[in-house]
């Protein structure tokens, strides 16, 4: 059975992900705040680094992308894309569970921000386990213990 895999983006394919990203952020951000072109440019080059970001892929081809960096104590999601056709599909949750998977032996937790105006991102995140730990007025921080029954790896 095929299974999704990742694949890092490479510096030539980097400058082409800022419309990806407008596409599927541009609605939470201008509810939110406004969207402010020239501000996004330079927070997506400044937040988003290279090689955080991967392809998610199955036969492939690309499902979405995702950005991940790896903290001491935790692993820090800032970015999950699922492209249009494959949303609703289980893709979100298997990209999820596998990367829950991977760094369970690395790290303790896996933490993420979702917009507050975005409520369907913030239940699909509920649904897979992970807790509210904060809130502003803008974004909820949510994170999920990644030490399953118990056991840590000791």
């Amino acid at each position: 059975m095929d299974r999704i895999t990742f694949q890092k983006v490479t510096a030539c394919e980097y400058p082409s992900l800022f419309p990806i990203y407008k596409k599927y952020l541009y609605p939470a951000i201008e509810k939110s705040f406004g969207w402010n072109e020239e501000l996004q440019i330079q927070r997506f080059s400044n937040s988003y680094k290279k090689e955080w970001l991967e392809w998610i892929m199955f036969n492939g081809e690309r499902l979405g992308l995702i950005c991940t960096k790896q903290e001491e104590a935790s692993v820090h999601i800032y970015l999950l894309i699922i492209f249009e056709k494959y949303q609703k599909k289980g893709v979100g949750s298997a990209v999820m569970k596998y990367y829950q998977r991977y760094y369970s032996d690395r790290v303790t937790k896996c933490c993420l921000s979702a917009f507050k105006s975005n409520q369907q991102v913030i239940d699909f995140y509920l649904s897979l386990g992970y807790q509210i730990v904060s809130e502003d007025k803008h974004f909820v921080d949510m994170e999920r213990s990644l030490c399953f029954n118990g056991y840590m790896g000791y």
